[in-house]
């Protein structure tokens, strides 16, 4: 059974230990969202470890503390691993920058099919045990 939640700037789905998390468009992430997000994240999750699918739907734009928030260890508490899916261009430049800028502590990676990203968000099960 796959539990949901809908917030003004994310939608969680949850299936297992597979957390899909879409951002809504048209929103401009700065640091009161990102610490919101992560706040509506861990409360869904109780707390939880989980593998993370981060999709983006047009968010306009994430504001250089929030990205800096986003990566950092305490934003990523619970989550073991990160994939972010691709669906555009702009996207994969926003991603690859995010990435290589901010240098996540977790494993992350970007895809653009949305089975590649899965398939190796479950390779990474293992990183659920504590």
């Amino acid at each position: 059974m796959i539990a949901a939640l809908d917030t003004d700037y994310v939608r969680f789905e949850l299936d297992g230990d597979l957390l899909i998390a879409t951002y809504k468009k048209g929103k401009k992430i700065n640091l009161e969202a990102a610490h919101q997000i992560v706040k509506d994240r861990l409360d869904f999750t109780q707390n939880r470890p989980v593998l993370t699918l981060l999709c983006n739907q047009g968010v306009i734009s994430f504001d250089k503390d929030a990205r800096s928030f986003l990566t950092s260890t305490e934003s990523s508490k619970g989550v073991k691993a990160a994939a972010i899916l691709s669906d555009s261009s702009a996207t994969a430049i926003i991603g690859n920058f995010i990435i290589k800028v901010n240098r996540p502590e977790i494993p992350v990676r970007l895809f653009t099919s949305r089975e590649k990203a899965i398939e190796w968000l479950r390779s990474k099960s293992s990183l659920l045990i504590p």
